[in-house]
Formats: structure tokens, sequence, C-alpha cells
């Protein structure tokens, strides 16, 4: 099959190789659509190697090839793949009987992602898409998804004020995923006039630029000087300061929810969180909360039609042209917020 392999300096090149195993257990998709993630970006900025195994892991596909026994799922499903977590665990230790299934301590070994033609999953990781659902929402589930287990974790209480740091593609489903599942206002900050306009969309009602104090300022206006109830960092990265940032916008006893991937450790001051008494939550991928997956709340948020989140796709190219896609998402001059790799032929 064809799969596009970091050459080890940041370039992608498509090649053929080897068709990924199928462990026991496993089933087999064709790749329809896959999104380039911030984690992607940062991991091949940092990637020193060449790649032996395509990554990707906001996929979307049609089932090919099912295991023995199997009968939630057909040949032909088209499903919303959940890669990291469900797709690969155990189902039978501790946390899997949790329903925190990213956190199992069995995890098959990795078999390669959606930039390439083909991959291979357990069932349990395949969810199937509403009729009404395009491939380009169905590769939108996963970052949907890690905002709707942030919401939902975090017990966000309905009515609340939420403000979201940071309005890429995670901040953006932050925005949504808070106004669906229940928020009375959301106030956000924006660095791209592109996510402004996004953020707008998806259902902020107030977005901020990114200088220093304009989002705390817009919070504490809009809550008589207390604050957010809660507030959602998308950013992450190898910086503190929008976390540090974070608790400033929030209410004293109001909570901080830690969504944004931190890319290695920095120093954070506790003093404040610690002194007003604010919580700090970390939520990280997805799980079963309350008898459902967060893959199924996405789907059925995304279906639903009630966020334009599709939007926020700028660019799409084909996985011959993979780096092309990187190019676009690294240069936020080129309007860019998510981009897509298609495999329709």
């Amino acid at each position: 099959m064809k799969a596009a392999l970091d050459d080890g300096h940041g370039r992608y090149q498509v090649q053929e190789v080897p068709m990924p195993s199928m462990f026991p257990g496993a089933a087999l998709i064709r790749v329809r659509r896959t999104g380039i993630c911030g984690s992607d970006l940062y991991l091949t900025d940092e990637r020193k190697e060449p790649q032996t195994l395509p990554t990707g892991h906001e996929v979307a596909g049609e089932i090919v090839e099912l295991p023995p026994g199997e009968t939630r799922l057909k040949i032909g499903d088209r499903v919303a793949i959940e890669s990291i977590g469900a797709g690969l665990s155990c189902g039978n230790c501790f946390y899997c009987n949790q329903g925190q299934l990213k956190h199992c301590r069995h995890l098959a070994d990795e078999t390669g992602g959606g930039f390439a033609q083909y991959m291979t999953r357990r069932p349990a990781g395949l969810f199937p898409i509403d009729d009404r659902m395009e491939w380009t929402d169905a590769a939108l589930v996963e970052p949907m998804a890690v905002s709707v287990h942030a919401v939902r974790y975090a017990r966000i209480p309905p009515g609340s004020v939420v403000a979201v740091v940071g309005s890429a593609s995670i901040g953006l489903s932050c925005i949504a995923a808070a106004k669906a599942l229940g928020a009375r206002r959301v106030i956000a900050s924006a660095r791209y006039p592109q996510q402004r306009s996004a953020a707008q969309a998806v259902g902020a009602d107030l977005v901020t630029g990114t200088e220093p104090g304009e989002l705390e300022d817009a919070c504490k206006s809009a809550t008589n000087g207390l604050g957010a109830d809660v507030t959602l960092e998308s950013v992450g990265g190898n910086q503190a300061d929008t976390l540090q940032q974070s608790v400033r916008c929030t209410r004293t006893q109001g909570r901080v929810v830690i969504v944004g991937g931190a890319k290695s450790p920095q120093p954070f001051d506790f003093l404040e969180p610690l002194i007003r008494e604010i919580d700090l939550f970390s939520a990280n991928c997805y799980s079963i909360i309350d008898g459902r997956h967060d893959y199924q709340v996405a789907i059925d948020l995304l279906a639903s039609g009630k966020a334009p989140y599709r939007n926020i796709v700028t660019h799409t190219v084909s996985l011959d042209n993979l780096q092309q896609g990187f190019d676009a998402a690294f240069d936020k001059s080129s309007g860019s917020i998510k981009v897509h790799v298609s495999q329709h032929d």
C-alpha cells in the first residue's frame, strides 16, 4: 500500500510499504479522510529519524475486513476511528473496565495511522457515522471528541460562563462542545483572523485577541468582575503562559481544564490557584462516561449540524501531496485552520 513517511528531516515522501499488521482481533479499514493535528506538526518538527510507520490519528474510513465473530459492525460501514484507546485496548484490564480505554494496561502494538491507504484497529474503536455525515465530518470526530471529553470529564455545570484560551482546531471544538453541552456564555481568544471568524461561527459569544489581559478583562466584564466559571486551555505546547492566563480568567473557586497538549516540562506557579481554590483538571483524549463514549457524543453533535465545525477545514490535499498539506498547516498566513488528506478514489 501507499503511505507517507517523514524522512527524518520534516519532509513527507509517499512510498510503498507493507500492509498494516492484522493483530489478533483486528479489523482492516480503508482510509478515506485524515486530519493533520497540531501534534502531528509538533512531532514532525521534533523528529530526528525517518519514520517506519505512518502516523495520523484523526481518521475516517470504510471497513473492508472484520475479525471472526464480530456482529456489531459489517463490511462497508463508514466509521470514525478511535485509534489511540478503544482501537488498541484489551477491554479487560482495570482501566478498560472503568471506560478509560486510553489508559489500558495492555494496549496492542501500534500498526500505523491514517497517512496511508489502510490501517488496522480493534472493532471497539470503530464508530459508525451518521448517514448525514460526509467524510469531512467523520474525520472531525476525533478533535471534537477531545473537547467533548474535556467538558464531560470535568463535569462542567450547565449554565456556566466558559472561557476558551485559543481558537485553533481544539479551541474551536471546545467552544462548540461547551455550547452544545450547556454553557450559557462562551468567551474565547483567537490569534489569527481565520480563527476569530471560525470561533464566532461555532458559537463563541465574544472573541478577543491574544494581547496580555484581553481575555481576562473580557471574562471579568461579562461576570461583574468575578471571572469565568470554567476556563478551557487549548493551546499547550512548550510554554505555560496560557495555563497561567487560564487561572487569571477564572473566578475564585472556579475550574481550569487543561486540554492543550504540553510538549515539555514547564514551570507553573501554583500559588494563585491554591489560594483562590481553583480546581485544575487535566483532560486527555476520550473515554466512556455515563455509559457513552465521547466519540458517539461527538458524532451526534456533528450530525446535528448545530455547530458548523466542518467549515474549519480550510485545505484539502491528496495523500500524494501530504507535504503540501503540512506546509499549509504550518503556515497560518495561508489561512489554514484544519488541513485534511482525502482518499476518495
